[in-house]
């Protein structure tokens, strides 16, 4: 339990948090830009701070201990296979979003395809992030504080929409990027101490560790329980993609950047993290796992089903072996997670809704302050909606499953639709509208799998991993898509020029680059994140 210094602790967090919430908030009264992209006035690496922030949530720092402890190293990938979307985002996706001067992502797919895309993406966005992203933030915050605090689900749940709420719904993205880069910080400092702390009671220390992880590989087989290896290619080419690259929270800071540059840099900023965050995130599970094992850890608190629960895992570890004051900032370190990531999907929510619904169909002439207003609306909407669903969200085994299931059906149309669009001048609009209306049918899947991600296919007799089944759905996906855009008539060239990859399109900064000394330079940091990954993979493969 905490200590009265670990409560002092709390507070100053608490405190510090809504100061700068509120500090960073008051440009923020009026002006609809500031509001929602924060008047392009962030360096790089607030955007990297914001990314990390704004990705790194409950689901990791709850969800993944948890389910990691379970299923071994492979738990990782989450935090590893994001390299390839990151690098798309650097050097692809992001100089196209600058030069199209987009304040949403739908906005995006309007000028490259058509009000319908727009709006079938803007409908996918919000139902994501209010039923889906958010639903599961809170539900793991909530196990959190059930377990941190003794507060009863609900409570927790309360506590979190209406603080994270506060500043978020008061300032929009200024507030989300600095009041994110502070606990960016605090989250990633929290996250080391539980991964050093524990491990300095394993026996045999870090090879200890690895030696006895059963499993220890990143790649498995096609009948592994957590991912096999379709889904580890749909993870890395499909889901990530999606959420490093079209999806608005985690993209919203580099529409913020100073400049082009600022915002590559960011990105690549959070690309060196990966490996700092599954120390952070995945590792706690495993060294959990392996003191269990060794009768140096108290059996998991039981849910009320009388099983042992996954997701209080990380509480557990900290009430266990960190010490009053330490426990204090590393329970600040998890809330900071939380929130971090609770204000950027309602503030992405509400740009989304706000421009692309409210201004795009509904008030085209707003002024400045009604689209703030509507934002700040659209925020609390999307509290009040995600809160009652996450009760329904708290009864599986796995929380951490309850958004990875959804996102690889959720993501297959979104990121076919982006990574031609950019990619190939053909893709056509009507084939996009035709391939989110063929995969529309499969989002119901996971929710109707429940906690279980095996589902059977009665007409072929098969029964298969969903993340393989979406790995042939995306497959299909994309031919329809190809075959559906060469049926149909070609778009303007001319009209989507500026909305389609180049060489020109993705130099970084064109003459100013050569100007840079080598260190400062987009493609050199790039290069070396890659190697970092592919080192990594070959290690632990």
């Amino acid at each position: 339990m905490l200590t009265t210094l670990d409560y002092s602790i709390l507070a100053a967090y608490f405190a510090a948090t809504l100061a700068i919430g509120f500090w960073s908030a008051r440009r923020a009264k009026t002006s609809s830009k500031d509001f929602f992209v924060a008047e392009k006035r962030l360096p790089w690496w607030v955007v990297g701070f914001t990314m990390v922030a704004a990705g790194i949530s409950a689901e990791q720092m709850l969800g993944e201990v948890g389910y990691g402890m379970d299923v071994g190293l492979v738990v990782s990938n989450w935090d590893l296979a994001v390299f390839p979307s990151l690098a798309l985002m650097v050097l692809i996706f992001l100089p196209i979003y600058l030069r199209s001067g987009i304040t949403t992502i739908p906005e995006y797919l309007e000028k490259r395809y058509s009000q319908t895309t727009r709006l079938l993406f803007t409908g996918y966005t919000v139902f994501n992030n209010a039923c889906v992203t958010l639903v599961m933030v809170l539900a793991l915050g909530a196990t959190a504080l059930k377990h941190f605090l003794g507060l009863p689900p609900l409570w927790g749940v309360t506590l979190l929409a209406v603080f994270s709420g506060l500043y978020t719904v008061a300032g929009g993205m200024s507030s989300v990027a600095w009041t994110d880069t502070f606990q960016c910080v605090l989250l990633l400092l929290g996250g080391l101490t539980v991964f050093g702390v524990g491990l300095a009671h394993v026996p045999g220390g870090w090879d200890g560790l690895l030696s006895r992880m059963p499993e220890p590989h990143l790649i498995r087989g096609l009948d592994d329980v957590c991912m096999p290896w379709p889904g580890l290619i749909l993870l890395a080419l499909s889901t990530n993609v999606w959420y490093c690259c079209t999806n608005q929270f985690y993209v919203q800071s580099c529409l913020g950047a100073k400049d082009r540059w600022h915002g590559q840099m960011g990105v690549l900023l959070t690309a060196f993290l990966g490996p700092v965050l599954t120390l952070c995130c995945a590792f706690p599970g495993y060294i959990a796992r392996d003191l269990l094992n060794h009768g140096l850890l108290p059996p998991l608190p039981t849910g009320a089903d009388g099983v042992a629960d996954a997701n209080a895992t990380l509480p557990h570890l900290v009430n266990q072996f960190i010490g009053p004051g330490l426990r204090g900032f590393v329970v600040a370190a998890v809330l900071a997670a939380i929130m971090s990531s609770v204000s950027s999907i309602v503030n992405a929510t509400a740009s989304v809704f706000t421009i692309d619904l409210y201004q795009r169909w509904l008030r085209p002439r707003a002024s400045e302050a009604q689209l703030v207003r509507v934002g700040r609306f659209a925020g609390t909407v999307t509290l009040l909606i995600a809160a009652p669903l996450t009760l329904v969200a708290l009864r599986y085994k796995y929380i951490f499953i309850y958004s990875q299931n959804a996102w690889c059906i959720l993501a297959i149309p979104i990121m076919l639709a982006f990574t031609l669009g950019v990619l190939w001048k053909r893709t056509t609009a009507a084939a996009t509208t035709v391939t989110f209306l063929l995969v529309l049918p499969f989002v119901a899947v996971p929710f109707v799998l429940g906690d279980s991600s095996w589902l059977t296919l009665p007409l072929l007799g098969v029964k298969m991993h969903l993340f393989t089944f979406a790995f042939w759905l995306w497959l299909v996906a994309a031919l329809v898509m190809v075959a559906v855009s060469l049926m149909t008539k070609a778009p303007d060239a001319a009209a989507i020029a500026r909305y389609v990859w180049s060489p020109t399109a993705g130099r970084d900064d064109g003459a100013r680059a050569s100007q840079r000394p080598w260190f400062k330079r987009v493609g050199f940091w790039c290069a070396v994140a890659g190697v970092m990954y592919f080192v990594i993979y070959v290690k632990f493969w």
